[in-house]
Parts: structure tokens; C-alpha cells; sequence
């Protein structure tokens, strides 16, 4: 998104919510409200007016003096107010450039529509803005800013779905006039669909805005930085926090009546990878880079096992791939059971959930249901897992026509008989597995018998199957290690 505004015409609305109506949500020891402030300091230190920046924020008690000493005028970040701003402060104002962050809670719905919590928000009553429709209306000509950089600090879980409630949640919703043909978006989220935003509780922000301002400082004083160069960088640092958190973007935009949308936000990409269940990643991100570097030169590779007994971490290498890289297919990841059911009806089953209009044209034999399938799948680079194969020869008919967009990932015990690339996966390093047994039993228990750990970690053959065992007996009350 490259933009030449002026400072003069450039508008913000920065939100930073840490203290709720309903006490209960309230982020414990705050962040919000300092990172809202520290991007307002920024959008005035590159020349944009204080008049021009409607900085709303909800600190805890314990951070009031952030607010005492910022020097901008601070507002009240309920529904109202800050529907209000949009709708009567910055909707009529003629810019170049319209900068909104948020810090706060977010939810999303059954219908995928992402809600930003205000401060007014309680059990009773869900104070919240449907950041969906405000996109839109910021891009109808109800709307004078044409150009619009959203970066948006906040969850994206389904709470509503897991009490057993209904999706359906009422909120503000912004209704748009007709499209504009000149506008441009450029929309940063936190989080994927159904992730967790996380705070460094340590240093009072979050892990994505400071990543985002460390971005930002990069751009050597450049402004407005390059989105997409920000966003490459941002990703680049959550690939090593390992916080089961994906920043994800989305850029649109229209010339002429023709519109161009680039979606990367992978929670719009259709896939049905397992979830985790490690309860942290380690001692694999060579092998993660060495996967991503086959794949991008090979049409299938398989992850094997070098010690032919299994729990190396197969299956979890290759669900880790899929959710890290999922932006780079477009087209959908489809992971296969092959001890499941047909392998053709899997791959159809996933076609006809995900993909708006498929279907198999009746009288199809079963063979040309499956090329019906590679044919007519939805546009874009695809992933297809095979886990857990046991015999080579029953995958081989399901796979995708050679040096197309399809990608296939096998895993696979066997060592021998392959003529794909292969990724063996052995035991984890010493250093790996300790690390892996501190996350499971923590920190203080390990500590206190350290060279018993490492003698554990030994003893096991530093492989996680065997950690996650061992971890599981030494949780029965009354065991100290073992």
C-alpha cells in the first residue's frame, strides 16, 4: 500500500481497552491503554495534528498515570462515543489518510464477523463494534478518508459458541452507502480466526503491537510505512515467540470500478488441520524451515521416521507446517485419514463443505469424480496431508496431477521404498527435550532435580512421545519428578 498523504490530512482513532464494565475482563496488569498511547505519540511525532487524533482509552486504576502525563486529550471508549467519532467526527472530513488501532477484547461470530468490545461491555450487554461492516462503510462514499490502515489488536475466539449460546450477537453496525472507486484498505489483525491475542504481562503490551512498533521503527522515519514490509516483518517475529498466534492481513483495492482484493488473512482460507496437541513446539524449527524449503521445490514430501517406532513428532511437524504456512495456500489445506474413510470421499466431502457452488456432476465414474475434483477446485496453491501412512500404495491413485498447485505433505513411519524427497525426524537435541520437559512440568519442579531431568530426558531417547509419558506419570500427587 504505498501512499504519499500529508501529515496535515491524516486522521487517527486509537482505542486501548483494559478496564471493563464487567471487572472480569479486565486485562490483569494492563497493556491496551499504553500501546494505544504510544501509537497516538507516534502518528504526532510524524507531524499528524493533535486535533486530528481521537485517542479513546479504558486503563485500569494502576496505569491512570499514563493518561495524566500523554498530553493528548483523552475520551471515553464506550460504544457510543466512539460510533459517534466515526459516524459525525470523521466520516465527513476530507483526507488523505485514516489510521484506526485497537487494543483490546475481541470475539468473532457463527457468521465470521470479527467484534471489538468497548469499555461500556458486560454479561448483559455486549457493547461491541462489527468490525466488518465499519470496513465497509469506511469504504462507501459515506465516507470522505478514501485510504484506511486498520491495525487491530484483539482476539478472535469463539466464546458465544463454547457456553453453548447462540452465534448471533448484537452490536454496532455501520450501514454504507455505495462503494468508492478510489479507495484503498490495508487491514492487520492479531490473530487468525479462533486464536488468543497474548500480553507480555512483564512488560504491559501486547506481543503484536510491539511487534507493530517495532516494525515501525524500522521504516527508518518513512511515512506511512510499507504495510506489506510491516507486516512481513511482524510475522517474522511471531514465527519465534511460538505463541500459538498468527498475524494475519488483508489489503483491497479499487481504480476505476475494478476491484482487486488480496485476501493473505488466512482464517478466510478453507482447511481442516487438527488442532495441536502439544502444549509448546520445540526443538523443530530447522526441521519447520526444512520442510518449507522442500515443499516449495517439490510437488510432494514426506516426513519419516528415523527410529521406526513412532511419537518423534510426525503428525505434529506437519500440523505446525500447515498452521505457520497456511497463507501460502490460498486454495485450501485438506488433511487426509488414510485409515479413515475412502480417500476420494474425503477429498470430495472437503470440496463440497469449503468451496460455494461445488458439486459432482451426476453419472461421474469414480476415477473422473476425482480429476472433477483436481479440475475444479477452489483457485489458489493447495496443501493436501496425507498423515500416518502405512502403505505407500494406497495413497498413490489420490494423488493430484504431477507439477500442479497441488502440494502434497505425507508422514509416514516407513524409510525405505519412497522415491519422494524425504524429511527424516529423529529424537529431539538434549537441549530440546529438557526444554520440552520444563513446559510440561515446569519451571521450579525441573530446576529443583535438574541432572535427574536430563537423566529422564536420556532415558526416554530425548523423544517427545516418551516425555509426554513421563510428564504424565509425574503428576500424580505425591510424586516429586519420578
Amino acid at each position: 500500500m504505498q501512499l504519499m498523504p500529508e501529515p496535515e490530512r491524516t486522521f487517527g482513532l486509537i482505542v486501548g481497552i483494559e478496564k471493563y464494565h464487567e471487572s472480569a475482563w479486565n486485562v490483569t496488569g494492563g497493556g491496551p491503554a499504553d500501546d494505544a498511547l504510544k501509537f497516538a505519540h507516534w502518528l504526532h511525532q510524524h507531524g499528524v495534528p493533535k486535533e486530528n487524533i481521537r485517542l479513546c482509552l479504558s486503563a485500569l486504576e494502576e496505569n491512570h498515570q499514563l493518561i495524566g502525563e500523554c498530553g493528548l486529550t483523552v475520551e471515553l471508549a464506550t460504544e457510543q462515543n466512539i460510533s459517534d467519532i466515526v459516524t459525525n467526527f470523521l466520516s465527513p472530513k476530507s483526507g488523505d489518510l485514516l489510521y484506526i488501532f485497537w487494543a483490546g477484547h475481541g470475539w468473532i461470530t457463527s457468521e465470521r464477523e470479527r467484534r471489538l468490545f468497548c469499555a461500556d461491555a458486560n454479561e448483559r450487554n455486549y457493547q461491541n463494534l462489527n468490525l466488518n461492516s465499519l470496513l465497509v462503510y469506511l469504504a462507501s462514499d459515506k465516507f470522505q478518508i478514501r485510504n484506511h490502515i486498520c491495525i487491530v489488536d484483539a482476539c478472535a475466539n469463539f466464546p458465544l459458541l463454547l457456553r453453548g449460546q447462540s452465534g448471533e450477537l448484537p452490536g454496532k453496525t455501520f450501514f454504507s452507502g455505495q462503494p468508492r472507486k478510489d479507495s484503498q484498505q490495508f487491514v492487520l489483525l492479531a490473530t487468525r480466526e479462533g486464536e488468543t491475542a497474548k500480553v507480555n504481562s512483564e512488560n504491559k503490551t501486547g506481543y503484536f503491537s510491539q511487534a507493530v512498533r517495532e516494525a515501525f521503527a524500522t521504516a527508518n522515519g518513512t511515512f506511512p510505512p510499507n504495510m506489506k514490509e510491516v507486516t512481513e516483518a511482524v510475522k517474522q517475529r511471531f514465527t519465534s515467540l511460538d505463541k500459538k498466534q498468527l498475524p494475519t492481513y488483508f489489503y483491497s483495492r479499487s481504480w476505476n470500478g475494478d476491484i482487486e482484493k488480496y485476501h493473505f488473512n488466512p482464517s478466510e482460507i478453507p482447511h481442516d488441520i487438527p488442532q495441536s496437541q502439544a502444549r509448546k513446539f520445540v526443538g523443530r524449527d530447522e526441521e519447520i524451515e526444512q520442510l518449507r524449503q522442500l515443499l516449495k521445490a517439490n510437488d510432494v514430501v514426506a516426513i519419516t521416521d528415523v527410529t521406526g517406532q513412532g511419537g518423534v513428532g510426525k503428525t505434529e511437524l506437519a500440523i505446525q507446517y500447515s498452521e505457520q504456512y497456511l497463507g501460502d495456500y490460498p486454495g485450501g489445506c485438506c488433511w487426509l485419514n488414510p485409515q479413515g474413510n475412502n480417500l476420494r470421499t474425503q477429498l470430495v466431502d472437503f470440496a463440497i463443505l469449503n468451496f460455494p457452488n461445488f458439486s459432482i456432476p451426476y453419472g461421474l465414474s469414480l476415477a473422473s469424480r476425482l480429476t472433477y475434483c483436481w479440475r475444479n477446485w477452489q483457485a489458489g496453491k493447495v496443501l493436501l496431508v496425507f498423515d500416518d501412512v502405512k502403505d505407500w500404495m494406497q495413497i498413490e491413485p489420490y494423488l493430484p496431477p504431477k507439477g500442479s498447485r497441488f502440494k502434497v505433505l505425507i508422514t509416514t513411519r516407513q524409510n525405505t521404498g519412497l522415491t519422494y524427497p524425504l524429511l527424516p525426524l529423529g529424537e529431539l537435541s538434549a537441549d530440546g527435550a529438557l526444554e520440552l520437559l520444563t513446559t510440561l512440568l515446569g519451571k521450579d519442579r525441573v530446576e529443583k532435580e535438574l541432572e535427574f531431568a536430563k537423566g529422564l530426558c536420556r532415558f526416554v531417547n530425548y523423544v517427545p512421545i516418551g516425555l509426554y509419558q513421563i510428564a504424565a506419570q509425574c503428576r500424580e500427587p505425591g510424586r516429586v519428578l519420578c
